[in-house]
């Protein structure tokens, strides 16, 4: 091989996909390079390799930080040739070779990699180099368009890319298909105490302290923990692009039931509770309400022993209500254990269905059942088209969808399951989290400014309303 004048060169190294961060193949595309220089009698300089390590060129808006620092050394004229393992590490998009193109005018700038050798000032190379690049876009699109299609397949077959790091997802092995048994108590448990009324931050903090990680073995935070509960996997389902559209290949972790209500629960905007940092602490705070302005009530308190209470902050407020604690507490706590063992309560806000979800289950076995069976055709029979399928599936899906909903209405858990009858002693032994959350769904509690001084308690300053 004939050498060429010496030019000093750039080394670009590109590969879209890197597990974990490795970077064994872009090393090896380099030594592949300076082999290349070695042979043409090009200097390699050490700061002018430019490498980008799991990043795409097909989609315009993924910054390339090795293309962009190469790009600027060419335009400031420190390099002479350009050397890349393949054409399509270099360029996978036209508009890419038109920016690269338009820098190397007037420059004569060489470009080789080990299959041969492009000038960028020559325009016969230009016209080869443009066919190449347009073929390199159009495999990129037909590659998507038949990655596309196959998440479809594998989506409506119940099956899904396993994503996430760490190498797996929480509650399941690495083949994904797999439930991991230790996660999965703790995924259960988190769902017991989110239904309980129990924050989802408060949780983590539990977790995290119990020496509970993250499939990565970080800690758990608000938002880690509450991406994790959302997530249709948990209840055996499949989504796409945001929406479920089946059933999946492994088994739930969760009841659907208890998921959505899980779901439910996490999505909901909190409304009273605005005064996060007591709010852990005392039973009333930001539920009880001033009777005056109708603003949640906080801990005010007091250096006089048995002063601390319930009291109204709000500036505009003209009759600022305040109510000690050790008074109020224990009026709203018998309150509560009443309601909870009243039967008309209980039938009014838990009560018996009276849907037979027999005949419901029944049509979900018999709509899942024709699912699989339409999804084997296609398997065996080319001539069901992809639309057909498609199409199949997903009214098919509405259906089970329908099915699941309507089964899960009458069976939904809530805050208040497991409380009905319980006694003092029942209560004092729940935690703080479960007792708000009592309270918030029970009553609505209103506190006015009592007319009389002195010690002592005024049970009409305070209005209890039935949720």
């Amino acid at each position: 091989m004939p050498v060429d004048k010496p030019l000093r060169c750039a080394i670009y190294c590109r590969i879209s996909l890197a597990r974990h961060g490795e970077t064994i193949k872009v090393d090896d595309q380099e030594r592949l390079c300076r082999q290349v220089a070695q042979e043409r009698g090009w200097t390699p300089v050490d700061r002018l390799v430019f490498k980008d390590n799991s990043i795409s060129a097909w989609r315009r808006d993924v910054r390339r930080p090795g293309w962009e620092a190469m790009l600027e050394a060419i335009g400031a004229g420190e390099v002479g040739a350009i050397i890349v393992y393949h054409g399509d590490r270099l360029i996978r998009q036209p508009w890419d070779l038109e920016v690269l193109l338009r820098l190397a005018d007037e420059r004569g700038i060489r470009l080789a990699s080990p299959t041969g050798t492009r000038n960028l000032d020559d325009p016969d190379d230009r016209f080869i180099l443009r066919i190449e690049a347009a073929q390199a876009c159009r495999e990129s699109d037909n590659t998507s368009r038949r990655l596309k299609w196959h998440y479809e397949k594998q989506a409506a077959r119940g099956i899904t890319r396993l994503g996430g790091r760490g190498g797996r997802a929480f509650g399941f092995e690495p083949d994904g298909l797999t439930v991991r048994e230790d996660d999965a108590a703790v995924i259960r448990e988190v769902a017991r105490r989110v239904l309980a009324g129990e924050p989802i931050g408060a949780i983590a903090r539990d977790l995290t302290a119990r020496g509970v990680t993250t499939t990565t073995g970080g800690p758990w935070d608000h938002s880690a923990l509450k991406k994790l509960m959302l997530r249709p996997r948990l209840a055996g389902l499949v989504a796409r692009k945001g929406s479920i559209v089946g059933p999946a290949a492994w088994p739930a972790i969760l009841p659907r039931a208890t998921w959505e209500t899980v779901r439910a629960t996490l999505e909901r905007k909190a409304s009273g509770f605005g005064y996060a940092t007591n709010a852990r602490r005392y039973l009333l705070t930001g539920i009880a309400l001033c009777g005056t302005c109708e603003q949640p009530l906080v801990v005010r308190h007091n250096t006089r022993p048995g002063l601390t209470g319930y009291g109204c902050i709000t500036r505009s407020c003209t009759k600022k209500v305040h109510r000690a604690i050790h008074h109020l507490d224990p009026y709203i706590t018998g309150a509560v254990i009443a309601l909870l063992n009243d039967p008309m309560v209980r039938a009014r806000m838990q009560p018996e269905t009276t849907v037979d979800v027999t005949p419901l289950e029944s049509e979900l076995t018999e709509q899942t059942a024709s699912r699989e069976r339409w999804l084997v055709a296609a398997a065996e029979d080319p001539r069901l088209g992809p639309d057909l399928l498609r199409v199949t599936v997903t009214r098919i899906d509405a259906r089970i969808e329908e099915l699941r909903a309507l089964i899960a209405a009458a069976r939904r858990p809530t805050v208040l399951d497991g409380l009905w009858g319980i006694d003092v002693a029942g209560w004092g032994r729940l935690d703080l989290h479960r007792r708000r959350s009592a309270v918030a769904a029970l009553m609505r509690i209103t506190v006015f400014a009592s007319g009389r001084r002195g010690p002592g308690f005024d049970a009409e300053t305070v209005r209890i309303e039935q949720v």
